[in-house]
C-alpha cells in the first residue's frame, strides 16, 4: 500500500518526538542505539511442532468470560490441555506487551499474566521468567513494569521479572530474512526451552495491527526494531522477518480488553472479555484481525480482508504458520454460560477469516 500523505506525517512526528526523547534518555539507551550489542552469532531457532491440533488442522480457541484464570484453563482445556506442551522441569519464557507504562489495551492485563504464570507453575515448570522491552521513547521497561502492575502480579505468581534490555543478546542471520538479514535478540529468550507469547490484540497507527506476530518486536535489540525505519513503509515485512528467529511454543492474547483504534501506546478500547489460544501465530493473528474488524472502527484493518493483510501473507511466505482458513478450527466456549452476543461475534470471525 502506498505511504498517504497522512501516515507520512505521523511517521514525521514520530521521528521528530524521537529524537528529542533520544536526546534526554539514559546512557545506556543511547549505547544501545547507537552501537551494536556484543553477541555471538547463533543458529536460528527450529519451529517446533505444534501440539494443538485435531484432525489435521491447527486449534485456536477463544473463550469468553471475565475471570482470566477460568478462562485460561477453559482455553487450554478446548485446546488439548496445557500438558500437552511438556512444560515439567523446563525453563519457561512468559513475553506480555509491555509498550509503555500505560494500562491494558496498551499492555498486557497483569491478571492475565499471573494466570498464565500460575498455569505454567502448576504444569511442573522448573524456572518462569516474564520479560520484555518497551518501546524505545518509552524505556526503561524496568519502570513500565512496576507502573503497569506487571511485575508485582508476575513475581507474586512465582515468575522473575526481566527488563530485556538490561541482559544479554545473541545475533541471528536467518536465510529467509531480506529486510534485516542481521539482527540481535534476547538471550534469555534464545535460551528458554519453552517461550509463550503474551500479546495484546490491538491496533497500530504503522503496522495496522499488534499480536502475535508483532509482539516478538520486543525481544528485539532496539537498534533492528522497525521503528527505526519508520520511513521505509515495510513495518509489515519487518515484523514477519523478526518472527524467524525463535517461534513461540503456545500463544495467549490478551482480549480482556481490546484496542479497537490507534496504537500501539494509546488508542480506543473495548472491552472483551477473550482470551485467544494456538500453538500456531499465524492462525492465532488471523482470528485476532477478524476480532478487531468486527468492531469496523479501524480503517487500516477494513481496506484488505484478513488474509491479505501485509503481516500475515509476510508470515506465510515464511512458512512462519497456516496459510489458508481451511487449515484453522475456530473452537469457542463462554464460560459464563449461554450468551448470544458471543455466538453472534465467533459466527461473524468465523464468516470472516472464511473469506479466503
Amino acid at each position: 500500500m502506498p505511504v498517504t500523505r497522512r501516515d507520512l506525517l505521523a511517521r514525521l512526528g514520530f521521528g521528530m518526538g524521537f529524537l528529542p526523547a533520544l536526546a534526554v534518555a539514559p546512557r545506556s539507551v543511547v549505547g544501545s542505539l547507537l552501537f551494536e550489542p556484543d553477541g555471538a552469532l547463533v543458529p536460528v531457532k527450529p519451529i517446533p511442532p505444534n501440539p494443538f491440533v485435531r484432525n489435521g488442522k491447527v486449534l485456536v480457541a477463544m473463550v469468553h468470560g471475565r475471570d482470566p484464570v477460568v478462562l485460561l484453563q477453559a482455553g487450554l482445556e478446548l485446546l488439548g490441555g496445557i500438558g500437552r506442551l511438556g512444560i515439567a522441569n523446563k525453563r519457561v519464557l512468559i513475553k506480555p506487551n509491555i509498550v509503555n507504562d500505560r494500562p491494558p489495551p496498551s499492555t498486557t492485563s497483569p491478571a492475565v499474566v499471573a494466570a498464565v504464570v500460575r498455569a505454567v507453575r502448576n504444569a511442573g515448570a522448573a524456572d518462569v521468567q516474564v520479560a520484555d522491552s518497551s518501546g524505545m521513547i518509552r524505556f526503561p521497561t524496568a519502570e513500565n513494569l512496576i507502573a503497569t502492575g506487571v511485575r508485582q502480579a508476575a513475581e507474586s505468581a512465582g515468575a522473575s521479572v526481566l527488563a530485556l534490555e538490561d541482559h544479554p543478546w545473541v545475533r541471528v542471520e536467518p536465510a529467509g530474512a531480506k529486510a534485516l538479514p542481521r539482527y540481535y535478540i534476547s538471550k534469555p529468550v534464545y535460551e528458554a526451552d519453552v517461550f509463550i507469547n503474551l500479546p495484546v490484540v490491538k491496533t497500530h497507527r504503522f503496522a495496522h495491527y499488534s499480536c502475535s506476530l508483532k509482539n516478538l518486536v520486543g525481544i528485539t535489540h532496539p537498534r533492528y526494531r522497525p521503528s527505526l525505519s519508520f520511513l521505509s513503509g515495510d513495518w509489515h515485512e519487518r515484523i514477519a522477518e523478526l518472527n524467524l528467529a525463535v517461534h513461540p511454543h503456545l500463544t495467549v492474547a490478551d482480549g480482556t480488553t481490546v484496542m479497537i483504534a490507534g496504537g500501539p501506546t494509546s488508542g480506543t478500547p473495548a472491552r472483551a472479555d477473550l482470551l485467544l489460544l494456538s500453538g500456531d501465530r499465524v492462525a492465532l493473528d488471523a482470528v485476532g484481525v477478524a476480532l478487531i474488524r468486527s468492531f469496523g472502527a479501524w480503517p487500516k484493518l477494513m481496506e484488505k480482508g484478513v488474509w491479505e493483510q501485509r503481516q500475515i501473507r509476510k508470515a506465510i511466505e515464511l512458512k512462519l504458520g497456516v496459510s489458508s482458513p481451511d487449515q484453522i478450527e475456530l473452537v469457542t466456549q463462554s464460560v459464563a454460560g449461554s450468551d448470544p452476543d458471543f455466538d453472534k461475534l465467533a459466527a461473524a470471525i468465523r464468516r470472516d477469516l472464511a473469506k479466503a
